[in-house]
């Protein structure tokens, strides 16, 4: 079997002798290295980065330092081919990979995460969904092919955020602003959409609360309705929640409304100051919160696969 190398750029399997990847047609030396300045400049596609040990050529597409060099034998403006220089590619990025939920080198086993590790002669690459559940993307001996998967869908993740690790495109500006048009449009629909849904609920919300306020039911206590719930003081126990209130139909009882002020007068306690209702506010004010907090047009879909 013939010997072969990789592609230090992309990570694809050569032949000795090659003078171009047939993957990404980057240059190389016939002992399957990058190309000497002379051959580089020749194609004239390339620059060269004249180091002090191997000349080296970077696509001046990705935008960044052509010096920078890992421990791993990563460049900048190189594909990482390896665990290792996935882990100089980061660092030199500077990027909070735990913040981003991706794991390098590790089977991290928690929900939420992206990650890839060695498990003998096998590389995996997998994800961690939102369910606790495993989606494995590639488990499989070749390390390239699996280092350029998660690498993908870092730089993927990264670009839906606007962060440009690898280099913003040519067209960049180009397409934000017609991204921009395309956003304006939809937000305007948008916010037509959401003031009709506001004024739709609040409709709604002031027809459901319209019948809150004090009842009082043949001297037994009082009750107190909150948007069709009902909650009973006796006197003797703070409010509680019951059931049904004195009768099914509005106008059966609406001749034992008391308000929906308070009154002392009235010998019972506050509903308002009761822990039922700081319980009710406490519900109300996180459900509202929580729908919108965590929401976010950038946030990863932990649903998928992948």
């Amino acid at each position: 079997m013939e010997n072969r190398d990789r592609c230090p750029h992309c990570g694809a399997l050569l032949l000795p002798g090659e003078k171009f990847c047939g993957q990404c047609g980057t240059p190389l030396t016939q002992n399957v290295g990058y190309a000497s300045p002379t051959e580089v400049s020749a194609g004239g596609d390339w620059t060269v980065n004249s180091g002090t040990d191997a000349n080296v050529s970077v696509n001046p597409g990705v935008g960044v330092n052509a010096g920078a060099v890992g421990s791993s034998g990563w460049r900048s403006g190189m594909r990482p081919g390896t665990i290792e220089q996935l882990r100089d590619f980061c660092a030199y990025n500077e990027m909070p990979l735990e913040r981003m939920r991706f794991f390098v080198g590790e089977d991290y086993r928690q929900p939420r995460a992206f990650g890839i590790y060695r498990d003998g002669e096998t590389f995996v690459v997998y994800k961690n969904k939102d369910d606790g559940s495993r989606a494995v993307r590639y488990n499989g001996p070749d390390e390239a092919y699996a280092v350029g998967e998660l690498y993908d869908k870092l730089l993927d993740e990264c670009h839906k955020r606007d962060i440009w690790p690898d280099g913003k495109p040519a067209d960049f500006e180009k397409r934000v602003k017609s991204e921009k048009r395309r956003m304006i449009a939809i937000a305007m629909v948008a916010a037509l959409l959401m003031a009709t849904v506001a004024f739709i609920f609040m409709k709604i919300q002031a027809r459901d609360h319209a019948n809150d306020g004090y009842y009082r039911f043949n001297d037994a206590g009082i009750y107190y309705c909150y948007g069709g719930d009902w909650f009973y003081d006796d006197g003797y126990y703070d409010w509680v929640p019951v059931t049904y209130g004195p009768y099914d139909d509005y106008d059966d009882w609406s001749g034992y409304y008391m308000g929906d002020t308070y009154d002392r007068s009235w010998g019972y306690s506050d509903f308002e100051s009761s822990a039922a209702w700081a319980q009710i506010q406490e519900e109300e004010s996180r459900t509202t919160s929580s729908d919108y907090d965590s929401w976010s047009s950038n946030d990863t879909d932990w649903s998928s696969d992948w």
